[in-house]
């Protein structure tokens, strides 16, 4: 194979960048009508049709919730039963139909004010999921009739669109309303980002550059609490600091690298040294603590999958001081525990007014990462893939806010 046998498809490319802009929209949050207007916005782009719409199966009707192309009135006023039109005609036999003059079909059902006969070149394709029809694409265009192979696109643009309504479907399942404990107030919309524990996290190989990024973290975190008046943020950024240059903690991550349950090992064995020398203290758990905290941070830093990162809501079983510095440092968007936290973390996240919760029933039971959170630390509360109309709510509560 030589270089002239490979070619990068650049931007720029209509149906490439519309088909993979397609997907990103799948994807997207929000009222499912604005999501589905945009996905037909970029199918008619692709397909170079006047008009794209997209009914949802609601029971044993097909509701139409995105179009484009005929007015936004039309969008969830525009009904017709399974079997009821062209339209219900693809749901029910679950085949793409064609017809180059819709009004003239027997099956055809006229809808007033749609404005629809002035495109009567139309296709619609099922959306077909575990062996049902969801929903209906349909495409429309003054003329001509569509051939087989745009019968063939339209059916894969379809793909999508399916998959975009099956997953609010799968997520409306597992929405859930969870209630904690508030300790610092905020509204906050984002993905979850799963804090691991110790023993989840085997002591990284490339221990030097995981502790390059803490220390980056860190000094991230000294400059967004700068102007932390609670004197037990600065103690908890001096010990984050002393922790990442502790030489004896450095030596058993080395020699753990790479072991399964290494982390584990580590803080085991940390936390048994002022025993076995007779100087342990009431302090020393609190450190030990601390330390475990430090491991699971090294883990996560080393991790290129770990989902604790920026924008996120971090869930954890627990959290201390050294877990509320970085998600400080990394720009998360809130601190959510299934345990209690340390009045100390409560510091550190109220110095940067980050909404934390505590003491969550349930979460890991419910949540997992990636899925859509909504979280209020005035109130305590954790949405699971928050219905529209709640997205809205905390959207408009920001907006008041700012």
């Amino acid at each position: 194979m030589t270089e002239d046998d490979v070619r990068v498809h650049h931007r720029g490319a209509r149906g490439v960048d519309g088909i993979l802009r397609l997907i990103e929209l799948a994807g997207n949050d929000g009222a499912i009508e604005t999501m589905l207007a945009a996905m037909c916005a970029q199918i008619a782009m692709i397909a170079g049709v006047d008009i794209a719409s997209v009914y949802v199966r609601e029971d044993d009707q097909l509701v139409m919730r995105g179009n484009h192309g005929f007015p936004a009135a039309a969008i969830g006023a525009t009904a017709l039963a399974v079997g009821e039109g062209i339209t219900g005609l693809v749901a029910e036999c679950m085949r793409p139909v064609s017809a180059e003059r819709a009004a003239a079909e027997t099956a055809y059902k006229h809808i007033p004010g749609l404005g629809e006969e002035q495109f009567p070149a139309f296709v619609g394709v099922p959306l077909i999921a575990a062996g049902s029809a969801v929903g209906v694409l349909v495409l429309q265009r003054k003329a001509p009739r569509f051939a087989d192979a745009e019968v063939t696109l339209a059916t894969a643009l379809g793909a999508p669109v399916m998959l975009a309504i099956e997953r609010r479907r799968a997520n409306a399942v597992r929405a859930a309303r969870l209630t904690g404990r508030p300790r610092v107030a905020g509204t906050v919309l984002g993905r979850a980002g799963v804090v691991p524990t110790s023993t989840a996290l085997a002591a990284p190989a490339e221990l030097d550059r995981a502790t390059t990024r803490l220390r980056d973290d860190l000094g991230r975190a000294v400059r967004r609490l700068a102007d932390a008046a609670d004197p037990r943020v600065g103690g908890a950024l001096d010990r984050f600091a002393l922790a990442l240059v502790d030489q004896r903690l450095r030596e058993k991550l080395v020699a753990a690298a790479g072991q399964e349950g290494g982390l584990r090992a580590v803080v085991k064995d940390y936390a048994r040294a002022p025993y076995r020398l007779g100087t342990a203290t009431a302090d020393d758990q609190d450190r030990v603590d601390e330390i475990e905290e430090l491991c699971v941070l090294i883990g996560v830093a080393a991790d290129a999958r770990s989902t604790a990162r920026t924008g996120a809501v971090w869930i954890a079983d627990r959290a201390g001081a050294f877990v509320a510095i970085a998600a400080v440092a990394r720009g998360a968007a809130a601190l959510v525990t299934t345990d209690a936290v340390t009045e100390t973390a409560i510091a550190v996240a109220q110095a940067a007014a980050l909404p934390m919760v505590s003491s969550v029933s349930g979460l890991f039971g419910w949540v997992r990462p990636g899925d859509l959170l909504a979280v209020d630390g005035s109130d305590g509360v954790v949405l699971v893939h928050p219905a529209p109309s709640d997205i809205e709510k905390l959207r408009r509560a920001r907006r008041d806010d700012a």
